[in-house]
């Protein structure tokens, strides 16, 4: 049995491509799941392949899909389906192209070209990538990122408040600490004022009674 090599190269950067080595007798939906596997694309879209001429213009179109009567992206008449179209029935020229779309939103868009037949290696699992150059891009262009949520019941009060100027102001250990210690010697000279306070109270009670 006949076995095609494809060149399936990224449209936007044809330094990145695969070799996909498939029989004739194994239809395009197979072809389709190898190029999926060889770039690791989740294989979760929509895709088409277009029989192409030299100048990479699409002719009849191969669905992965059924067309469905409410699906207004494609014409009514009726279109070839990849699970029922055997490689075979459609390569009519040693330089065979395509043009292979996946996912209609994104646009993914390659171009295919038979490169050669190979002899059929009976110790081989086909469809197969036999050659895989350059890294494909990433299939999504932007993750989503989990948000960090601050547990609120594991702020320590015992720490400063970081929008306290005096300690935005120290920016290392040792001022810290000299305001902690200004802060103390603050407090001491308060108690001892009152101190004083009190026993000058007291001295002015027991005068009175002495002078009566």
């Amino acid at each position: 049995m006949a076995v095609y090599r494809f060149k399936v190269a990224f449209e936007d950067n044809e330094d990145v491509y695969r070799e996909i080595e498939i029989k004739s007798a194994q239809n395009f939906e197979d072809f389709h799941n190898v190029i999926m596997q060889s770039i690791d694309f989740d294989n979760a879209h929509d895709a088409s392949f277009f029989i192409s001429d030299d100048y990479w213009r699409k002719g009849d179109e191969i669905v992965l899909r059924p067309v469905k009567e409410d699906d207004k992206r494609r014409p009514a008449e009726p279109k070839r389906q990849m699970n029922k179209c055997k490689m075979a029935s459609l390569i009519d020229d040693p330089h065979q192209k395509f043009l292979y779309i996946y996912d209609p939103k994104t646009q993914w868009t390659f171009l295919v070209e038979l490169l050669k037949i190979v002899p059929d290696d009976v110790k081989a699992t086909y469809p197969k990538c036999a050659k895989s150059i350059g890294l494909a891009p990433k299939q999504y262009l932007k993750s989503d990122a989990i948000p960090v949520v601050v547990d609120e019941d594991e702020f320590d009060e015992t720490e400063p408040d970081s929008d306290d100027e005096a300690y935005v102001l120290a920016t290392n250990d040792d001022e810290t600490a000299l305001l902690e210690s200004s802060e103390g010697e603050e407090e001491v000279v308060e108690e001892e004022m009152m101190e004083d306070s009190e026993e000058l109270s007291e001295d002015a009670i027991e005068g009175s009674y002495e002078e009566d």
